[in-house]
């Protein structure tokens, strides 16, 4: 009987510690590339973005960054714009919770994985909120022509 008392305590933990705890506007983890981490420290999203896939504006884009971006900057433009010095990732999540396109920014340039559906190679774990997106990005080690790179980030965001 304490045994089971055991084993329901700890899968009640589970779930909670799925998720750090992390302040609104900010993201908890790295992105790997080519062996180096980069932080990010902060969260940012847009909603109603269109899905090239399927036409649809019904996408959140995440954007995570190492340094906070100014007030002024377009989020709906970000993919192609980061502020000189500032690396991060921008992931579209697709209304049932896919990513459906990735971007990385970094020390080397830019990668623009494109539009897609469903990769196995990414995931999105969302956590309840009642004031925009929060969960847990991550994904595998993905090989590109000129980088591999792998990233897992907690975070929470204010959509706008």
């Amino acid at each position: 009987m304490r045994r089971i008392a055991l084993a329901l305590f700890a899968l009640l933990l589970v779930p909670g510690a799925a998720f750090a705890a992390v302040d609104p506007g900010r993201a908890q983890g790295a992105i790997t590339i080519d062996g180096n981490k980069v932080a990010l420290n902060y969260a940012y999203a847009v909603g109603h973005q269109k899905n090239e896939v399927t036409n649809r504006r019904d996408d959140t884009r995440v954007v995570l960054t190492d340094k906070p971006l100014p007030d002024n900057i377009n989020l709906e433009d970000i993919d192609y714009s980061f502020p000189d010095g500032t690396y991060g990732m921008v992931v579209s999540v697709a209304r049932d919770d896919k990513i459906s396109h990735i971007v990385v920014q970094h020390a080397k340039g830019m990668y623009d994985g494109g539009y897609f559906e469903a990769d196995p190679n990414y995931t999105f774990r969302r956590q309840k909120t009642d004031r925009g997106i929060a969960g847990n990005l991550s994904g595998k080690a993905v090989k590109t022509n000129t980088m591999t790179f792998s990233f897992d980030v907690d975070f929470d965001a204010l959509t706008k």
